[in-house]
């Protein structure tokens, strides 16, 4: 048994409230090392420099013991419960990454299912051994390459985005990732993304946008357009001017609105004058959680509220919510798209040049976070060789981290609008897509297998 002087009673004082030991048998000049335990019983059957949380604390209270820790050599983990085992060691080696750590495996228990029990079956010699069957655990984030199994990249989830060119370039939007648009303003950038958010769904993933500029109604109005498609639209007329004003026939927004039902959803910024990065993130988060959302979008983070009256501060606190947008996309594996102005240099005015990551507002550290960065242009140019030059938008990729596939200079890929649907489109493709809320779509008669058994005559009857 330690002697009460072998160590310095003050020092435990932070540690009272945290964490349960007996001060009698706690000294880290022992080659022991400290115990943490699963609970108080087991505290008390091993006694020597043994310790467990306090029941009325969290994990988080930790941080005020770092010191006491670090006076030990070593951390050895002891629950006989598997399953609690590991989350006290995600926990402590998260909250004290820089102590060498040992676990207590299932052999260590001897088939006993509490550390009193070990004692009074096997004895002491039964507590010495829980050390011998302990493991060392590397430390907290590093990793013994040889023992990483890579995912299989040909399986991996992704979401196309409806144009192949594009899809064989970036082999759609990886889970775990963040994509930055850019452009100047008027070039489609919010219009693409609401067309790639349907897409998405379309594709069975639900998704979640904050659009810090439209207002709700006005925001969903033009995805239904994009939805619906040139040949659901009515084109009715403004009451003051005449202008034409295009509507979704009532009938089909009502099956466009049963179709994406709690899969598409929209954080309202006109229930609260508060739409800062946290509040963001945390309700991205719930979408996550409690919706299954597995696509986001920030439309624009210049829009994004920071705590900050310095433009150094401003940049900087940018470039932190993207950071955190990254983190909840590996964490929560999902893809977010980010729109990001062009620098004010970049928006008009004089002699346009094509746009760079540099060209990205705010500081680097925007696109150098992001694993894709995109570009919208519009520009004039023939879309077949000796052809008329013709107005299209021309989609870019500046940054590509996976593949490292980006279209040859020149040759970016053209992207055709269709005013009254808001739908982009190659001109090689229809620009009346059907998405799945359209039922004719779900089922031809060519898709049957020739064996299948057609319950109609031509007809229509049985």
């Amino acid at each position: 048994m330690p002697s009460e002087s072998s160590y310095d009673l003050p020092a435990l004082l932070d540690t009272y409230d945290a964490l349960i030991f007996d001060t009698r048998f706690i000294d880290p000049t022992l080659p022991s090392g400290l115990w943490f335990c699963d609970c108080a019983e087991t505290v008390q059957a091993i006694q020597i420099n043994a310790v467990c949380l306090a029941s009325s604390k969290t994990w988080d209270d930790l941080s005020r013991c770092k010191d006491f820790f670090q006076s030990f050599p070593y951390i050895v983990i002891v629950c006989p419960d598997p399953e609690k085992r590991q989350v006290m060691t995600n926990e402590l080696r998260r909250r004290i990454p820089d102590m060498p750590f040992y676990m207590a495996l299932d052999a260590a228990f001897r088939g006993c299912k509490t550390v009193p029990e070990l004692r009074d079956t096997h004895g002491q010699s039964g507590i010495d051994r829980i050390l011998l069957d302990s493991i060392e655990l590397p430390a907290y984030g590093l990793l013994d390459i040889s023992d990483l199994k890579p995912p299989d990249l040909s399986s991996m989830i992704s979401v196309r985005s409806g144009f192949p060119p594009l899809d064989r370039k970036t082999r759609g939007f990886s889970m775990g990732e963040l994509s930055v648009w850019t452009g100047r303003r008027g070039e489609g950038k919010s219009t693409l993304l609401s067309q790639l958010l349907i897409e998405a769904i379309d594709q069975g993933f639900r998704v979640c946008a904050y659009s810090g500029e439209l207002a709700a109604w006005k925001f969903k109005l033009w995805a239904s357009l994009q939805a619906a498609g040139p040949e659901n639209i009515v084109m009715a007329k403004d009451a003051l001017t005449g202008a034409p004003i295009p509507a979704v026939f009532d009938n089909i927004q009502a099956q466009i609105d049963n179709w994406w039902c709690r899969r598409f959803m929209l954080y309202d910024i006109g229930v609260s004058a508060v739409h800062d990065a946290q509040t963001i993130l945390r309700l991205f988060n719930y979408a996550h959680n409690y919706y299954g959302c597995d696509v986001f979008l920030v439309d624009n983070i210049m829009t994004t509220r920071f705590k900050t009256s310095k433009e150094a501060d401003f940049y900087r606190a940018q470039a932190n919510f993207v950071a955190a947008l990254i983190s909840f996309a590996r964490r929560a594996k999902v893809h977010i798209h980010l729109v990001a102005h062009p620098r004010k240099s970049q928006q008009g005015g004089g002699k346009k040049k094509h746009l760079d990551n540099d060209d990205v507002g705010g500081i680097g550290d925007i696109t150098n976070l992001a694993d894709n960065v995109f570009s919208l242009e519009r520009s004039m140019r023939a879309k077949k060789e000796g052809g008329p030059v013709e107005p299209v938008t021309e989609l870019t990729i500046l940054k590509n981290r996976m593949w490292g596939d980006f279209f040859p200079p020149g040759q970016a890929m053209g992207l055709d609008f269709d005013k009254k649907s808001r739908r982009f489109f190659r001109s090689d493709a229809p620009v009346d897509k059907h998405y799945g809320w359209d039922f004719r779509e779900q089922v031809s008669l060519e898709d049957l297998p020739p064996d299948t058994e057609i319950p109609f005559d031509k007809e229509g009857t049985k």
